[in-house]
């Protein structure tokens, strides 16, 4: 039983979700990134492809000095395999030609990497700010789960690609403090900080 944002979190249900990892053109700021996608980007996307969830988690360069070039960490989720077989089709289509063409206004397109994960997930519920962590080993999976102020939603279990095994997800709790975000920035230097968007 976990408690998050005052509210009881007792079941999970499982999630095939892609996360996309993507890079601001070098001109744009953070809030000239989070501008173009929300305002052109997010929604040309929703008007063309079909998703069971699409969420943008967006970097602050200032807080993630590892991750300065990183814009957002996209989730596209999926219910089952025949929703991500319709989107893969959708992508092959105009649609995803004309989402291809916008991603050049404000990606570095070249740097962009996409992930597919499954694994069990806590609930249906939205966070405003996460952490992500990008488990390179299987001990990774849990190395922030005792932290203070933070809360796991999945471990993002990757399938497929070569050095990441994992990429845990957690909440930001309405209990956090400051000094307990900066501990787990001190003490994990690879967490990326991130502001929710859905």
């Amino acid at each position: 039983m976990l408690t998050l944002e005052g509210q009881m979190l007792e079941w999970q249900y499982k999630l095939i979700k892609a996360l996309a990892f993507i890079y601001k053109k070098p001109s744009f700021s953070d809030e000239d990134f989070k501008k173009y996608y929300e305002d052109q980007h997010a929604p040309l996307a929703k008007s063309l492809l079909t998703f069971d969830g699409y969420e943008r988690n967006y970097i602050h360069s200032d807080f993630n000095p590892l991750f300065k070039d990183l814009g957002s960490i996209s989730i596209f989720k999926y219910e089952s395999n025949k929703s991500l077989e319709i989107l893969s089709n959708q992508m092959l289509s105009d649609a995803g030609d004309s989402l291809r063409k916008d991603e050049l206004n404000f990606m570095d397109v070249e740097k962009n990497f996409y992930i597919f994960t499954e694994s069990k997930e806590i609930g249906t519920f939205k966070f405003s700010k996460k952490v992500f962590y990008l488990a390179r080993q299987a001990q990774g999976i849990d190395i922030m789960n005792n932290m203070r102020g933070i809360a796991k939603i999945s471990d993002n279990l990757v399938t497929g690609h070569e050095s990441i095994v994992g990429v845990p997800e957690y909440a930001i709790t309405s209990e956090a403090t400051l000094r307990d975000l900066e501990l787990i920035a001190s003490e994990h230097p690879q967490a990326i900080f991130a502001q929710s968007v859905s």
